[in-house]
């Protein structure tokens, strides 16, 4: 069905042509429109902008917008100017409800536009600016850039929503992305409750933070020493999420009806492995027989080609965010012939993966892609993107007691070098107080423990880089695609099945673990150095996540790998092994602690990056439950684990109120026995969801 127009730019040149024959004033004219939807009878001024940012008080030309919002300012016009609208009505473009405008919202101009188009995200270019300093050029460049990146590479104070029948599909244009944009706005606005000022900032925010109307990427978050987490301050998803929910509502005028539509992919080839029916489920022979195609997807385009992006910049690129760009997504990697036993080929393929990344000897760091390199700005006092200052590993500023808090927090440890060696651990001593390398030697391309998770498995060609969630408490908390009962504020459905293995029922449980379980991880429950007892009301946070290798410490001290995993070359590139094991098996004999435990063996990204870590003390007492993404249909069913498959719990969600937009209840059948279950919680200001386990682990 060829879709039906119903604001476009023809009208507003209509209005021109129409104006153009009337036989009265010959003088140039502007035109332009203000859109929520289209805005009705709204008043237009427009003032000349000083060139230190300030506003004149009198007006250049006025004008009333018609009722698609379109308006023709006549005369000619000098540059740069601020434009202000105010009053008018339009129906919102996600309820259809006719609404008033009952704030002020600007755009301004460096230079004379094709058309002029006022809306939020002009509006949030203003409110960029102005937080930066000051109308300026600079700021004003730097905020355009921003917002224009967020909503799709359009130009948002130039491009004019093409509003299409609600329901039909179209093709992505720029315009087409405007009307999304604009429903997206106003599904977040209206789902929140909240104002066009809320809103704005919620824009401004997004896009300082490097997000797209299609990815966002808040963070993570992670441990700290102590055991807290924290998130990067401001994270904020909101619009993201109104984007997702406006694409798949009946009524969407933008013809965009899934955000897959929206996003880049790059890159996307798929390949096939290397190897025989002999070798598919071996992960050593995998990973030497595919180290050619691993190499080449770790040097081609890591990152989402948006903004300013590109296939040349992406690894260096400035990005607003301290994280950097968002991760591309990899084609498929498809089992060699032979190999009959998929789900093993599979698993295998992710733990070779894992060991290729952990070989390159890559930092923690709170970056998306391990491939990008932040800007050095180490030398500040407090830097955003190099700063490996000794505290929380969280990506938030650590403040001591009475102590003014900084700005920016760690974005890499100060425990990875970048010749690749680590600095060791002693046993009983904190990573605050192990030795640290200087900025100038620290190791900057890394990833932290979630984004090493969703990382391995894009990779490998499993997942999409929102199918398994950068941020933690999406990935643990959030149930499969297909969740009927999903609230549209819940963000992306995740790959593969959640299980109830816990700490409390680990030992007998854990036997159904596969390689490439994921196992999500509590904060420490240990207050001044003792263990706290939980109680059937204690609520704690999910804040880590590891990978479950299936192999003991001795299978991978008598493998063929094995002098990777020799305690004695531990610090050293190459090294498997986690500089901080002292530390974690309380004995500065590593081999002798080794030998006697014979731990499970995890592979997770913490301290000094991805290496392997035995699976006992904090990580073991602390396990909330595993995300299976292999198998996971074979895992529903099978009847050894039917008790132990987390679902939603409807009957028991909490609604939207004034402190948040609601929250999800999951447990499993033994879960719900027990007592023993999880909540999900989004808030409306800060849009970034919590996870925690609430009871005691049965």
């Amino acid at each position: 069905m060829k879709p039906v127009l119903l604001t476009v730019a023809a009208s507003a040149a209509l209005s021109l042509a129409l104006a153009a024959c009337g036989g009265g004033s010959s003088s140039p004219s502007t035109s332009g429109g203000v859109y929520m939807g289209p805005v009705a009878n709204a008043a237009v001024a427009v003032y000349q902008l000083a060139a230190d940012g300030t506003v004149s008080d009198k007006p250049l030309a006025t004008a009333t917008t018609n009722n698609d919002g379109t308006f023709a300012l006549k005369g000619s016009l000098q540059y740069p100017l601020f434009v202000r609208v105010t009053g008018g009505s339009y129906q919102e473009e996600a309820t259809g409800t006719n609404t008033s405008l009952s704030t002020e919202i600007d755009a301004v101009y460096l230079n004379a536009p094709s058309q002029m188009v006022v809306s939020a995200y002009s509006n949030a270019i203003v409110a960029d600016a102005r937080a930066a300093g000051g109308l300026s050029a600079d700021n004003i460049n730097a905020a355009v850039a921003r917002v224009n990146a967020f909503a799709g590479d359009i130009d948002v104070q130039q491009t004019t929503p093409t509003l299409v029948t609600a329901g039909t599909t179209g093709t992505v244009t720029d315009g087409a992305k405007m009307s999304l944009a604009l429903g997206a706005e106003s599904q977040s606005r209206t789902t929140d409750g909240s104002s066009i000022d809320t809103s704005t900032q919620n824009i401004v925010a997004q896009a300082a933070n490097g997000d797209t109307l299609a990815s966002c990427h808040a963070g993570s978050g992670d441990i700290a020493d102590d055991g807290t987490v924290a998130a990067p301050s401001g994270g904020n998803c909101t619009i993201t999420q109104g984007a997702a929910t406006y694409a798949g509502s009946a009524g969407n005028r933008s013809g965009i009806t899934s955000m897959a539509q929206f996003a880049p992919v790059v890159p996307g080839a798929a390949q096939t492995a290397i190897g025989s029916a002999a070798t598919c489920g071996d992960r050593i022979a995998l990973l030497r027989d595919n180290a050619a195609i691993f190499a080449g997807r770790q040097n081609d385009v890591q990152a989402k080609l948006t903004g300013g992006l590109t296939k040349t910049n992406w690894a260096t690129y400035l990005t607003a965010s301290s994280w950097g760009p968002l991760a591309a997504q990899y084609g498929a990697i498809k089992a060699p012939s032979g190999c009959t036993d998929t789900d093993t080929f599979y698993r295998e393929l992710v733990m070779a993966v894992e060991n290729f990344w952990v070989d390159q000897d890559i930092n923690y760091c709170h970056h998306h892609v391990p491939g990008w390199l932040p800007p050095d700005d180490s030398g500040g006092t407090d830097p955003k993107y190099r700063n490996s200052s000794a505290g929380s590993t969280s990506g938030a500023a650590a403040s001591a007691s009475g102590a003014k808090t900084p700005k920016y927090g760690m974005t890499c440890t100060g425990q990875r070098s970048a010749t690749g060696s680590q600095q060791i651990q002693a046993s009983g001593v904190t990573a605050t107080n192990t030795p640290a390398y200087k900025p100038a030697e620290v190791m900057w391309h890394g990833v932290d423990c979630s984004d090493f998770t969703s990382w391995v498995y894009n990779f490998a060609g499993l997942t999409g880089s929102t199918e398994v969630e950068t941020g933690v408490t999406t990935q643990a908390c959030m149930t499969p695609a297909g969740a009927t009962s999903t609230p549209d504020w819940a963000g992306p459905k995740q790959a593969g099945v959640l299980l109830d293995i816990n700490s409390g029922n680990f030992d007998t449980t854990s036997q159904y673990l596969l390689p490439g379980d994921l196992l999500y991880i509590t904060a420490s429950p240990i207050v001044k150095g003792k263990m706290v007892p939980f109680t059937p009301t204690s609520t704690i946070g999910l804040t880590h996540v590891v990978t479950w290798t299936g192999k003991k410490w001795s299978d991978l001290r008598n493998g063929p790998d094995a002098w990777r995993y020799d305690p004695a070359h531990i610090g050293e590139p190459g090294s498997r092994l986690g500089g901080d094991l002292a530390s974690i098996l309380q004995n500065d004999n590593v081999l002798e602690a080794l030998d006697k435990l014979d731990p499970w063996m995890i592979i997770d990204s913490h301290y000094a990056g991805p290496s392997y870590r035995p699976f006992i003390g904090w990580y073991r007492s602390s396990v909330s439950d595993v995300r299976r993404i292999i198998g996971q249909d074979a895992a529903r069913a099978n009847p050894d684990l039917k008790n132990l498959i987390i679902e939603q719990q409807p009957t028991k969600a909490t609604l939207a109120s004034k402190t948040q937009l609601g929250q999800i209840v999951l447990a499993s059948k033994q879960g719900l026995a027990n007592g023993y279950v999880m909540h999900y919680t989004q808030v409306p200001k800060n849009g970034l969801p919590t996870c925690e386990r609430v009871g005691i682990p049965k």
